[in-house]
């Protein structure tokens, strides 16, 4: 049986997708071209795969039963051929990894040196994103690693906490001279809120006790640069990462408030079945011991694998 590798990353890509478009927007190809490599493998394999409806690609019971064998396949042909490459001592394995916030609040420099010194074979691409897109990336497979707040965990992916990461309210420098503590105050400023993808979405109820209906949004944002240049128009309230915001008050215009006191914790992801490889679990420990480094004198074994619970 002669089975063609892009046919085979098709039928795993409309399986993760159950959608022709998007799936075809991943191998960068057209719809057409995805549904006639699924055609293919159908009439080579004399089994239905997918079952097509308004509702989008569903697979079959015999196509659940395939996706786990062709995602072996497809992860030891990458595996072999990066083994090949590491072996002709030719281009380093990539991984791409997301980050959530400005590099030198992720420690991103140190990583890299600590990479080139420990991890010569690796090479590092970075992409800047949200948390939510970051996480359904490494979800997906599009994306070996990031870094995001609060938590995206499931079955198929493994997170590393790494920092609590300080979040404060800030408002405009002609607002109150300090935050109420009455909920129902709180509640009546007017609030710029982050978007529902937002890990900080989700203590906005906990701050002002009540949800979006109960409060007072004047407008909404869907990135913290967005929500500091609109508290320092004088629009209204927001919620933003601590180093962020002290940046900015540097520049004058907002005001931060010391209480509440607030965190969100700092995690990296990545794909439990991608922990089996030797690139993506020594840069994702390396990250770890970046972030808790053992003491000199400390008899506390070195940070060194990363396991799966």
């Amino acid at each position: 049986m002669n089975i063609k590798l892009d046919k085979l990353r098709s039928f795993v890509l409309v399986a993760e997708e159950g959608n022709l478009t998007r799936a075809a927007k991943r191998r960068h190809t057209t719809p057409s071209a995805v549904s006639e490599h699924l055609r293919q493998l159908e009439e080579l394999f004399g089994l239905s795969l997918f079952e097509r409806s308004p509702r989008g690609m569903m697979l079959t019971d015999a196509g659940k039963t395939m996706l786990v064998p062709a995602r072996q396949a497809l992860q030891q042909i990458k595996e072999l051929d990066e083994t090949a490459r590491r072996l002709r001592s030719e281009t380093p394995t990539r991984l791409f990894m997301g980050l959530n916030a400005p590099p030198e609040y992720l420690k991103v420099d140190q990583m890299l040196r600590l990479a080139a010194r420990e991890l010569p074979d690796v090479a590092l691409e970075l992409c800047t994103s949200s948390s939510f897109f970051i996480a359904e990336q490494v979800r997906n497979g599009d994306m070996d690693l990031g870094f995001v707040y609060g938590e995206f965990a499931d079955d198929d992916i493994h997170s590393i906490a790494l920092a609590p990461i300080r979040v404060c309210v800030v408002g405009p420098t002609d607002g109150c001279l300090a935050f109420p503590e009455s909920l129902s105050e709180r509640r009546a400023l007017p609030w710029i809120w982050p978007s529902a993808n937002c890990p900080f979405s989700k203590m906005m109820p906990d701050l002002l006790g009540g949800g979006r209906e109960q409060a007072t949004v004047v407008t909404s944002s869907e990135d913290e640069h967005t929500t500091l240049s609109m508290i320092r128009a004088g629009l209204g309230y927001g919620v933003v990462e601590g180093e962020l915001a002290d940046h900015w008050a540097e520049r004058g215009g907002i005001r931060i408030y010391p209480q509440p006191e607030m965190s969100v914790r700092l995690n990296l992801l990545i794909r439990r079945d991608q922990l089996e490889r030797r690139s993506n679990a020594a840069i994702a420990a390396l990250i770890d011991r970046l972030w808790h480094p053992v003491p000199a004198n400390s008899d506390t074994e070195a940070v060194g694998e990363v396991t799966t619970p």
